[in-house]
């Protein structure tokens, strides 16, 4: 029988492989802000995938035996795959140009890795099935392809996604590690079940990031941001009076991670839009 600690050596690998991909397509591109923005928007559009197919109909299981807590193992195997190894590869074949041909041996690369990892037994398919990940690994790189293209050309639908993406992935990871921690969590009624936290988790950080992405698009200022602050702990309350949420977090580390998260949120509007206002072309999208 397999032993269960060595479940998680090839994560590992495919984590040094796809962080090497993502290292050299920085070296090789010229705009290093918009190959992270491309990045976050790939990431972003995974972990949407991700809440349908994982969090509310349960596809699959990652078995990745690194934390203790099983639910927990699991989103981790997800967030390796869908925050990692797809959108790492997928950037990577964006930046060499790799083109249609490429996009296909991408999703023959992820179904033969799908089919080790099967039967390694370290995942396991419920109703997903290896061909659906065969045909769409293809499209998702293509759309990273032309993702890539908007964003050269400065489109303002694909800025203003890509602006609320890069806020709602950092939202996501953030909340992740407060419950990995026992910091936060999410549920409906007086016990709150981790089935019910990784449902309803998406939809406060969904909320919380087009908030953000609105009060940020038009200007970068500090009313703008003290606005999202407002706002966010208007949102945080909302939540609580609901008994949505319990929270175990000191007040004062609370007030210091927004703040932080915030002027993180402004420096992504940056890089996005530019330092200086583009307040006509914002208005586009608003």
């Amino acid at each position: 029988m397999k032993n269960p600690k060595y479940n998680k050596i090839p994560f590992i690998i495919l984590l040094l492989i796809h962080s090497a991909l993502l290292c050299y397509s920085f070296y090789k591109s010229k705009d290093k802000r918009q190959l992270f923005t491309l990045l976050m928007s790939n990431i972003g559009l995974a972990y949407l995938l991700e809440f349908f197919v994982l969090n509310l109909f349960k596809a699959y299981k990652y078995k990745p035996r690194i934390l203790k807590n099983n639910y927990f193992d699991d989103i981790l195997g997800a967030i390796l795959s869908q925050a990692i190894f797809v959108p790492f590869t997928a950037v990577f074949s964006t930046v060499l140009k790799i083109g249609w041909f490429g996009n296909l041996l991408g999703g023959l690369y992820f179904a033969l890795v799908e089919v080790l990892f099967l039967r390694l037994r370290i995942y396991k398919h419920y109703w997903w099935k290896t061909v659906y990940t065969l045909v769409l690994i293809p499209i998702y790189f293509t759309i990273s392809d032309r993702w890539n293209v908007l964003l050269r050309k400065r489109n303002p639908v694909i800025r203003f996604i890509s602006l609320f993406f890069m806020i709602m992935v950092t939202e996501a990871n953030l909340l992740f590690l407060f419950a990995a921690s026992r910091k936060i969590r999410f549920g409906l009624g007086r016990y709150h079940s981790w089935n019910e936290h990784f449902i309803l988790v998406p939809s406060y950080a969904i909320s919380l990031s087009f908030i953000s992405t609105m009060s940020l698009l038009k200007q970068n200022n500090w009313i703008s941001k003290l606005r999202v602050f407002l706002i966010t702990i208007g949102l945080d309350l909302v939540f609580r009076k609901l008994t949505l949420v319990k929270e175990k977090s000191h007040i004062g580390n609370y007030f210091i991670i927004r703040f932080l998260t915030i002027i993180l949120y402004g420096q992504y509007r940056e890089w996005v839009y530019g330092i200086k206002k583009e307040t006509e072309e914002c208005e586009d999208v608003a």
